[in-house]
Protein backbone atom coordinates (compact mmCIF):
# COMPACT_ATOMS: atom_id res chain seq x y z
CA UNK A 1 0.00 0.00 0.00
CA UNK A 2 2.73 2.61 0.70
CA UNK A 3 4.22 1.68 -2.51
CA UNK A 4 1.13 2.63 -4.09
CA UNK A 5 0.43 5.77 -2.05
CA UNK A 6 4.60 6.74 -3.30
CA UNK A 7 3.75 6.09 -6.71
CA UNK A 8 0.11 8.51 -6.43
CA UNK A 9 2.47 11.05 -4.80
CA UNK A 10 5.06 11.11 -7.53
CA UNK A 11 2.68 11.10 -10.15
CA UNK A 12 1.08 14.28 -8.43
CA UNK A 13 4.40 16.04 -7.78
CA UNK A 14 5.22 15.26 -11.71
CA UNK A 15 1.52 17.10 -12.51
CA UNK A 16 2.02 19.83 -10.74
CA UNK A 17 5.88 20.75 -11.37
CA UNK A 18 4.11 20.17 -15.40
CA UNK A 19 1.11 22.42 -14.59
CA UNK A 20 3.25 25.15 -13.14
CA UNK A 21 6.26 24.80 -15.84
CA UNK A 22 3.45 25.67 -18.84
CA UNK A 23 1.87 28.90 -17.21
CA UNK A 24 5.63 30.01 -17.16
CA UNK A 25 5.43 34.29 -17.89
CA UNK A 26 8.28 33.27 -19.74
CA UNK A 27 5.90 33.39 -23.09
CA UNK A 28 8.51 33.94 -26.03
CA UNK A 29 7.62 37.70 -27.54
CA UNK A 30 5.08 38.46 -30.69
CA UNK A 31 6.87 37.65 -34.11
CA UNK A 32 6.12 40.77 -35.98
CA UNK A 33 4.09 39.71 -39.22
CA UNK A 34 5.32 40.97 -42.42
CA UNK A 35 2.51 43.08 -43.89
CA UNK A 36 1.04 41.95 -47.24
CA UNK A 37 1.71 44.60 -50.49
CA UNK A 38 0.00 43.97 -53.43
CA UNK A 39 0.65 47.26 -55.18
CA UNK A 40 3.73 48.83 -55.77
CA UNK A 41 3.28 53.08 -56.58
CA UNK A 42 5.85 54.67 -58.48
CA UNK A 43 5.74 58.53 -58.50
CA UNK A 44 7.85 60.33 -60.57
CA UNK A 45 7.97 64.06 -61.11
CA UNK A 46 10.26 66.23 -63.57
CA UNK A 47 11.34 69.37 -63.14
CA UNK A 48 9.34 70.77 -65.44
CA UNK A 49 6.61 69.33 -62.57
CA UNK A 50 5.02 66.87 -65.29
CA UNK A 51 4.03 63.50 -63.50
CA UNK A 52 4.18 60.04 -64.28
CA UNK A 53 3.01 57.44 -62.06
CA UNK A 54 3.14 53.69 -62.56
CA UNK A 55 0.62 51.40 -60.27
CA UNK A 56 2.33 48.22 -60.34
CA UNK A 57 -0.22 45.09 -59.19
CA UNK A 58 2.48 42.31 -57.86
CA UNK A 59 -0.04 39.80 -58.93
CA UNK A 60 -1.06 40.59 -62.13
CA UNK A 61 0.77 40.78 -65.86
CA UNK A 62 1.29 44.96 -66.18
CA UNK A 63 1.85 46.75 -69.56
CA UNK A 64 3.12 50.26 -67.89
CA UNK A 65 6.48 51.71 -68.04
CA UNK A 66 8.65 54.12 -67.01
CA UNK A 67 9.96 56.81 -69.75
CA UNK A 68 12.34 59.77 -69.18
CA UNK A 69 14.70 61.83 -71.25
CA UNK A 70 18.43 61.83 -70.93
CA UNK A 71 20.01 64.40 -68.85
CA UNK A 72 17.49 65.01 -66.10
CA UNK A 73 16.88 65.22 -62.75
CA UNK A 74 13.71 63.06 -61.59
CA UNK A 75 12.00 63.53 -57.80
CA UNK A 76 10.79 59.76 -57.41
CA UNK A 77 8.59 58.58 -54.17
CA UNK A 78 7.76 54.71 -53.80
CA UNK A 79 4.00 53.97 -51.83
CA UNK A 80 4.04 50.14 -50.98
CA UNK A 81 0.36 49.28 -50.98
CA UNK A 82 -2.36 46.31 -49.44
CA UNK A 83 -5.39 46.71 -52.28
CA UNK A 84 -6.71 43.40 -51.35
CA UNK A 85 -9.60 44.98 -49.99
CA UNK A 86 -10.33 47.72 -52.08
CA UNK A 87 -12.73 49.48 -49.44
CA UNK A 88 -10.14 49.41 -46.87
CA UNK A 89 -6.65 49.94 -48.55
CA UNK A 90 -3.71 49.97 -46.58
CA UNK A 91 -0.25 52.10 -46.74
CA UNK A 92 1.88 49.81 -46.12
CA UNK A 93 4.72 52.72 -46.45
CA UNK A 94 4.02 54.48 -43.03
CA UNK A 95 5.00 50.41 -41.34
CA UNK A 96 8.46 50.75 -43.58
CA UNK A 97 9.27 54.25 -42.65
CA UNK A 98 8.45 53.23 -39.26
CA UNK A 99 11.04 50.13 -39.32
CA UNK A 100 13.38 51.72 -41.12
CA UNK A 101 16.24 50.12 -39.28
CA UNK A 102 15.24 47.07 -40.83
CA UNK A 103 13.74 47.85 -44.51
CA UNK A 104 16.03 49.50 -47.47
CA UNK A 105 14.23 50.12 -51.16
CA UNK A 106 16.72 48.99 -53.44
CA UNK A 107 16.50 50.32 -57.31
CA UNK A 108 18.64 48.42 -59.91
CA UNK A 109 18.87 49.22 -63.54
CA UNK A 110 19.39 47.26 -66.71
CA UNK A 111 20.74 48.13 -70.09
CA UNK A 112 20.18 51.89 -69.32
CA UNK A 113 22.68 54.54 -66.78
CA UNK A 114 20.82 56.13 -63.94
CA UNK A 115 22.00 57.60 -60.32
CA UNK A 116 19.79 56.82 -57.78
CA UNK A 117 20.62 59.50 -54.34
CA UNK A 118 18.16 59.95 -51.10
CA UNK A 119 15.87 62.83 -51.09
CA UNK A 120 13.87 62.46 -47.89
CA UNK A 121 13.79 62.42 -44.39
CA UNK A 122 13.32 58.39 -44.21
CA UNK A 123 17.20 58.72 -43.21
CA UNK A 124 19.05 56.15 -41.08
CA UNK A 125 22.03 56.84 -39.26
CA UNK A 126 24.94 56.33 -41.23
CA UNK A 127 22.79 55.62 -44.19
CA UNK A 128 21.25 57.06 -47.40
CA UNK A 129 18.10 56.55 -45.89
CA UNK A 130 15.52 53.93 -46.90
CA UNK A 131 14.69 55.44 -50.29
CA UNK A 132 11.37 56.05 -50.08
CA UNK A 133 11.83 59.65 -51.89
CA UNK A 134 15.10 59.63 -54.18
CA UNK A 135 16.36 61.83 -56.45
CA UNK A 136 16.76 59.94 -60.33
CA UNK A 137 19.41 61.58 -62.72
CA UNK A 138 19.35 60.03 -66.13
CA UNK A 139 22.71 59.58 -67.73
CA UNK A 140 22.02 57.52 -70.64
CA UNK A 141 19.11 57.10 -73.22
CA UNK A 142 18.15 53.36 -74.19
CA UNK A 143 15.59 50.81 -72.54
CA UNK A 144 15.65 48.26 -70.23
CA UNK A 145 14.18 47.66 -67.03
CA UNK A 146 14.15 48.87 -63.19
CA UNK A 147 14.11 45.89 -60.54
CA UNK A 148 12.59 47.72 -57.69
CA UNK A 149 12.94 45.84 -54.39
CA UNK A 150 11.48 46.19 -50.94
CA UNK A 151 14.49 44.61 -48.51
CA UNK A 152 13.57 43.63 -45.35
CA UNK A 153 16.48 43.32 -42.29
CA UNK A 154 19.32 44.04 -44.86
CA UNK A 155 22.91 42.68 -43.28
CA UNK A 156 24.30 45.77 -45.22
CA UNK A 157 22.67 49.59 -45.77
CA UNK A 158 25.44 50.71 -47.72
CA UNK A 159 25.68 47.93 -50.05
CA UNK A 160 25.73 48.93 -53.93
CA UNK A 161 24.32 45.19 -55.40
CA UNK A 162 21.24 43.30 -54.15
CA UNK A 163 23.54 40.27 -53.61
CA UNK A 164 25.39 42.31 -50.77
CA UNK A 165 22.44 43.94 -48.97
CA UNK A 166 21.71 40.40 -47.51
CA UNK A 167 18.12 39.87 -46.18
CA UNK A 168 15.33 39.22 -47.96
CA UNK A 169 12.72 40.56 -50.65
CA UNK A 170 9.31 42.05 -49.42
CA UNK A 171 9.12 43.07 -52.96
CA UNK A 172 11.07 42.39 -56.21
CA UNK A 173 9.43 43.62 -59.18
CA UNK A 174 11.22 44.75 -63.09
CA UNK A 175 9.22 47.89 -65.18
CA UNK A 176 10.42 48.32 -68.56
CA UNK A 177 12.47 51.69 -68.56
CA UNK A 178 12.87 53.96 -72.02
CA UNK A 179 15.22 56.90 -71.67
CA UNK A 180 14.78 59.18 -74.56
CA UNK A 181 17.65 62.24 -76.21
Amino acid sequence: MSIIKNLFRIKIIFFVLILVYSCSKDDPDAVNQQEYISNVVVEIQSSDGSIQTVDWDISEQNSQSINLTNNNDYDVEISFLNKSNPSDIENVTLEVIEEASEHQVFYEFAEVSVNVTSAGNDTKDGSRGVLIKSIWNTRTSGSGVVRVYLIHQPTNFEANTRETFGGFNDVAIDIPITIIN
